[in-house]
């Protein structure tokens, strides 16, 4: 299913770092694509590695991109 607009989709697993001005980590849980509107379900860390929330369905529309961006892994 393609949306205008859409760039990565989250995947369960995959951690997504916050955008400035606060640094927290979400590690996703599930994504439900066939729902309208998609939502992502992910357990909201700081920067420490405390559980700070489990959020389960929130929309995946533009603000999800805005707020959060793909953590990218580097080895070496």
């Amino acid at each position: 299913m393609a949306r205008s607009g859409l760039k990565t989709l989250p995947k369960p697993g995959e951690v997504w770092l916050s955008c400035p001005p606060y640094l927290m980590m979400a590690r996703i849980v599930d994504v439900d694509l066939a729902s309208e509107p998609p939502v992502v379900s992910y357990e909201l860390h700081d920067d420490d590695g405390s559980l700070l929330q489990a959020v389960e369905h929130a929309t995946l529309d533009g603000g999800w991109w805005r707020t959060f961006q793909r953590l990218e892994p580097r080895f070496g």
